[in-house]
Formats: structure tokens, C-alpha cells, sequence
């Protein structure tokens, strides 16, 4: 249990611990985190730049980029959760070594974004029925699958 039953807006978490957003901001390790702003909406913020997702805006350098083509789509979604964090913290990513900071014991990192874990692929039979629309996300996934195991039971 928290203290608040709801998820604090980006100025009330500014308004309550004013120095909470710029510490997290300037780790060297963090890229970008998601906050929601009542101002503005969902904004992804960076060590040097602000990317307001809902209007499309940047305020100094494009803290997405280099996370791939849907990380916009990928954040907004994930904003629209009923459980989501006050703020979501994602590492940094280096285009020269193509890597990312797990911030837990893993290769990778576990729902975060940049590097190869932002194009995924999925092997599949020849005879499944498969769009060719781009799949995105777990949901499309889940229904690609439940479709064709259904075909696979009938």
C-alpha cells in the first residue's frame, strides 16, 4: 500500500519532492523515464530533452531516440495501464555497443526498450494463417497464437 491510491501527475510529484525527477534523470544509467503530466499528458523525459507524446512535441534532445520505431506506441500503452508506476524508469541505451542497463540480473532487460530487445521475432510454422500486418505488442502475439491453436484443435 502507498500512501496515495492514485498515480501522482508529474507536477504533484514535483510539487511533493522537488528533487526526485532530476535525480533520476541525471543517472548516467537511466535514459528516459514516463511520467504523466496533467498538463501535458504523457511526457518522456531525458537527461536533455522532454518528448511530449501526446502532441509529438521535443523540448531539446529526443530522449527516444535509438529505442525503436514504436517506443511511443510501446509507452503510451503502457501509461494506459490501470497499475502504472508514478514514474517508469528505462536504462539507457548505447548505439555503438548496442546495449542496454538491465537494472536486474538478466542479459537483457526484463519489459524495457533499446537494442536488440526492441526486434523481436517470431518463428513460426508455414501453415499457420499469419497477417502481414506488423504484430505488435503481447496482445497481438496472445491472439496470433490462441488463432492458429484453435485451427491446430478443430
Amino acid at each position: 500500500m502507498t500512501q496515495w491510491s492514485q498515480r501522482l501527475t508529474y507536477e504533484e510529484l514535483n510539487s511533493y519532492f522537488p528533487e526526485l525527477i532530476p535525480g533520476i534523470i541525471n543517472n548516467e544509467y537511466v535514459g528516459f523515464i514516463l511520467v504523466n503530466s496533467a498538463e501535458h499528458g504523457d511526457l518522456a523525459i531525458g537527461m536533455n530533452g522532454t518528448y511530449y507524446l501526446d502532441s509529438g512535441k521535443i523540448d531539446g534532445e529526443n530522449p527516444l531516440e535509438g529505442f525503436g520505431d514504436n517506443i511511443v506506441r510501446h509507452l503510451k500503452r503502457t501509461s494506459s495501464f490501470e497499475h502504472t508506476p508514478d514514474i517508469l524508469v528505462n536504462s539507457f541505451y548505447d548505439e555503438r555497443s548496442d546495449e542496454v542497463c538491465a537494472f536486474e540480473e538478466l542479459v537483457g532487460s526484463h519489459g524495457g526498450a533499446g537494442g536488440d530487445q526492441s526486434k523481436p521475432f517470431i518463428l513460426y510454422p508455414s501453415s499457420w494463417n499469419v497477417s502481414d500486418e506488423e504484430i505488435i505488442g503481447a496482445e497481438s502475439i496472445y491472439a496470433l497464437l490462441k488463432e492458429n491453436l484453435l485451427k491446430l484443435k478443430s
